[in-house]
């Protein structure tokens, strides 16, 4: 007892307990989250066969709301909010069904999984969007849909701060969704439904790992089972990037949905070649859910698609006991869907702007294209993999037992080798050829962002790493005995290690973002809703504007940062082209601003001005925080 009120008394005075408590508020996003993940796996019940994969309950859901959402949206103006009532009503019939015939909506024991995760969750609840892209674009794009309740047009392509209206809106539906259930738009909600993402896969890799080495499923998940799942989804979870997944951003809903795709593939193949009792039919359809959602998420994600049902065809005409003619007539079926979905939205793109850059991300012209730089490019590609050898160490691995399926295809693990390891290498071939057309020449060479898009194979990685241990752990499974002692340590460890570690799962405190939104928020508050508004931050990232515009849910009309031409010059063209009444918000000063504003600045504090006819109004100061370097 005494060492339990000194730790308190230590992390309470240390700051350390405000890292994991700020408010009952935390609890909304974990709450709308839960009830949004029930509400899918209910819709995922009523589409799929009574001998669906329990697992893919709350993938199958989403890919009916995605695709359904997309159809209509691209026909129908502002048709989401009774879209979003008549697919809560139809998750309702759906878990009532579910709960009448006796049938799974989620596996039994789950419950437990979400104890465990509680402490992170909990942690999750109690961060502020912090990171760059998800300002751009993550959290603008369902902001949009909640307050049009429809798809960006060319008349009202932004309503607010800056987006891409034509990306794919799979993702941002989910966030949209949890709006609705709130009643209002929760910036944070995001983070929860990652985890939840990858819990979810981490469950189905687990127990598809079970059924290949012949361990007999338990009736309900125990607790060393969750605690397994937890460990696998975050801890031995090579690609868990708390910057990626404590975010807003898509990149685990795509490395999910990946996995998710991959490894309904290997079953629908099973079911194809007799292995499996299950039906094949579902199979397929379960399958053609997940690849036209996966398309939904992300603009590049067509890859994906491309790649895994080419690694399912090599493997479907490798493996003896399946019929390639019973195969290709499936696969119409598989790829129906997704073809759907996609030109509708590709139409959508077109008909709405055109094949304007400014709204997606395309690749350069043929002749500009970066093929000096290719051998940098592989060298740099070279070194992120060795210092991501987590990732990488087990995706070659997974390469050479393919190698070995190809040539002597036998077991359940050789089969799913070939699956990951086709994906691993189509998606890395994918990534260098962005770095020849799409990049610019100093982007290239440098291979910005490989290692966040190379975390869109995470999940395959998991699976690969889940799958692969327990085949090899297969014939010590009677020999070894675990000690309650060790499944206690471990259950605990699990709990107590979020909370060990929040300093480093609350990057968003790190400074100055928090004085960014908090200077942010206030001026929402007084500033007038239309008004425009130019962030000058020469010393900064600009990382404020994009926080700034966002909190105060406006385009904004520009910004100065340390990345532009600072000079005193090119800083008074800019303010001389703002209009009258505009709001100057100062974040960082040159030795010339001064003058510029005719006032005495200092550099640990924000500033507020107005443009007047021939002068500057100073309306507010924000003392920036003491434990800073600015």
């Amino acid at each position: 007892d005494f060492l339990l009120i000194l730790c308190v008394w230590y992390f309470s005075m240390s700051g350390y307990l405000d890292l994991i408590f700020i408010g009952p508020q935390q609890a909304l996003p974990i709450i709308v989250g839960a009830i949004l993940w029930t509400c899918l796996a209910g819709l995922g019940v009523l589409v799929s066969g009574k001998d669906r994969l329990v697992e893919v309950n709350v993938i199958s859901g989403w890919a009916i709301i995605s695709g359904l959402f997309t159809i209509l949206g691209v026909f129908i103006e502002q048709p989401f909010l009774y879209l979003s009532i008549f697919a809560g009503l139809a998750a309702l019939f759906g878990i009532y069904r579910t709960l009448k015939t006796g049938q799974e909506l989620f596996v039994p024991g789950i419950w437990r999984i979400f104890i465990l995760a509680l402490p992170l969750l909990w942690i999750a609840g109690a961060m502020e969007p912090s990171q760059w892209d998800e300002f751009s674009h993550w959290l603008p794009a369902p902001k949009y849909l909640f307050e049009f309740n429809g798809f960006p047009t060319k008349e009202l392509p932004f309503s607010g701060p800056h987006m891409l209206p034509a990306y794919p809106y799979g993702w941002p539906f989910l966030t949209y969704l949890s709006a609705v259930i709130a009643g209002n738009f929760i910036d944070n909600v995001t983070s929860t439904l990652n985890l939840f993402l990858l819990l979810s896969f981490s469950t189905f890799a687990l127990r598809t790992g079970y059924r290949i080495v012949g361990k007999e499923l338990g009736s309900a998940i125990s607790w060393p089972f969750a605690t397994a799942v937890v460990l696998f989804a975050t801890l031995f979870n090579p690609t868990f990037v708390q910057k990626i997944v404590l975010t807003a951003y898509s990149d685990v809903s795509t490395s999910v949905i990946t996995g998710f795709s991959l490894l309904i593939g290997y079953y629908f193949l099973e079911n194809l070649a007799g292995r499996r009792s299950d039906s094949v039919l579902n199979g397929a359809w379960q399958l053609a859910l997940a690849l036209s959602l996966l398309v939904n998420v992300r603009q590049a994600n067509l890859v994906l698609v491309v790649v895994i049902f080419f690694a399912i065809i090599i493997l479907a005409a490798r493996d003896d006991k399946v019929s390639f003619s019973s195969f290709l007539k499936y696969s119409i079926m598989v790829v129906a869907p997704t073809l759907l979905v996609y030109s509708l939205w590709r139409f959508y793109v077109v008909n709405e702007f055109g094949q304007n850059s400014i709204y997606e991300v395309s690749f350069r012209p043929f002749a500009t294209w970066n093929f000096a730089e290719i051998p940098t490019i592989i060298k740099q590609i070279s070194y992120v993999a060795f210092k991501k050898i987590g990732f990488f160490g087990p995706m070659l691995i997974a390469c050479f037992f393919a190698i070995r399926g190809l040539i002597k295809c036998k077991t359940p693990f050789d089969r799913l080798s070939i699956l990951i390891a086709c994906t691993f290498v189509g998606y890395t071939s994918f990534l260098f050829l962005t770095y020849l057309g799409h990049f610019q020449p100093k982007a290239a060479v440098t291979v910005v962002s490989f290692w966040r898009y190379s975390t869109h194979n995470g999940m395959v990685a998991v699976a690969f790493i889940v799958i692969g241990s327990l085949v090899a752990f297969r014939p010590h499974f009677d020999a070894v005995k675990i000690a309650p002692w060790f499944k206690g340590v471990s259950l605990a460890l699990v709990v107590i290690l979020p909370f060990a570690f929040a300093y480093k799962l609350r990057f968003d405190l790190e400074p100055p973002k928090p004085h960014f939104t908090k200077v942010a928020k206030d001026m929402a508050s007084f500033v007038p809703k239309g008004s425009r508004v130019f962030v000058l931050d020469p010393n900064g990232t600009g990382e404020s504007n994009k926080i700034t515009f966002y909190h105060m849910n406006i385009y904004g009309d520009g910004y100065l940062a340390a990345f532009h031409d600072n000079s005193t010059k090119q800083i008074k063209i800019a303010l001389h082209k703002l209009l009258r009444e505009t709001y100057v918000l100062v974040h960082s000063k040159t030795p010339d601003l001064e003058k510029i504003f005719k006032a005495s600045l200092n550099s640990r504090t924000s500033y507020l001005f107005q443009k007047k006819e021939n002068s500057w109004k100073l309306l507010r100061e924000w003392q920036k925080p003491t434990n800073h370097i600015w």
